[in-house]
């Protein structure tokens, strides 16, 4: 075999190799935070809106909400409690404790974390419960300390009956270094016989401690490194032959 096939060879299957194990690892439910991390969201915002005169206003805590905070508190296997507080407009704040499985999915905050590493088509959760709800692709959002991969679920409800229509659009977005979610937008718009309901809510994130770009991962550096290492080995061999 000839030193180009060679090299081209040996670059092709490290290549290969690399997308196995990503792939592996992908599929892997992974904790992705720490104990004393914690991710501040900034920017919040709600709004409702209706001509229905018989229409009650809801009382969306969004509305006078400054910012949330969510600290993790405990990890156990891939279980994680968090601790959420919410300081609000008139200086008081409210503050819970609450926990998720990022295997399962079981927990009393769902969506607000997930595993790290997932990539586009992989289950949210592996519970047979979310099955439909998969990671819609990955992709480079712009957050304050700067730009990072990241995954996002759009779910879209529509219901058109006799007297009733509603549409609902959830979009989730989540780190995917560390499966946190950065960014949650919600749209409904409900039409009851000749009236028009419509609300939206809006989270995102706009600090952490533990913000950082994204590094390239180890799995893809280490074939780099190898197959740059040989295929330089090679071409010294050729100029200085024994």
């Amino acid at each position: 075999m000839s030193e180009k096939n060679l090299i081209m060879t040996l670059f092709f299957t490290i290549l290969l190799s690399t997308m196995v194990m990503t792939s592996v690892v992908a599929q892997s439910r992974i904790v992705g935070v720490n104990v004393g991390d914690w991710f501040k969201y900034g920017e919040v915002s709600g709004s409702w809106s209706s001509d229905d005169p018989n229409a009650i206003f809801p009382s969306l805590e969004f509305n006078y909400t400054d910012w949330m905070l969510i600290s993790v508190e405990d990890i156990s296997g891939t279980n994680i409690t968090f601790q959420s507080t919410w300081h609000f407009t008139n200086g008081t704040e409210k503050i819970e404790t609450g926990h998720i499985d990022i295997d399962t999915g079981e927990g009393n905050m769902t969506l607000s974390a997930i595993s790290a590493n997932l990539s586009p088509n992989d289950p949210i959760y592996s519970s047979p419960g979310y099955s439909t709800q998969k990671i819609n692709g990955t992709i480079i959002r712009t957050y304050p300390d700067g730009v990072r991969d990241t995954n996002y679920m759009n779910i879209t409800t529509e219901i058109n009956q006799t007297g009733l229509y509603q549409y609902i659009s959830m979009n989730w977005y989540w780190d995917r270094s560390s499966g946190m979610f950065v960014e949650m937008a919600q749209d409904v718009e409900s039409q009851i016989e000749n009236y028009t309901t419509s609300w939206s809510l809006l989270l995102r994130i706009t600090e952490s401690n533990v913000w950082v770009i994204p590094e390239f991962p180890s799995v893809i550096i280490l074939p780099i490194f190898v197959t740059a290492t040989l295929i330089v080995a090679i071409i010294y061999r050729k100029k200085h032959p024994m």
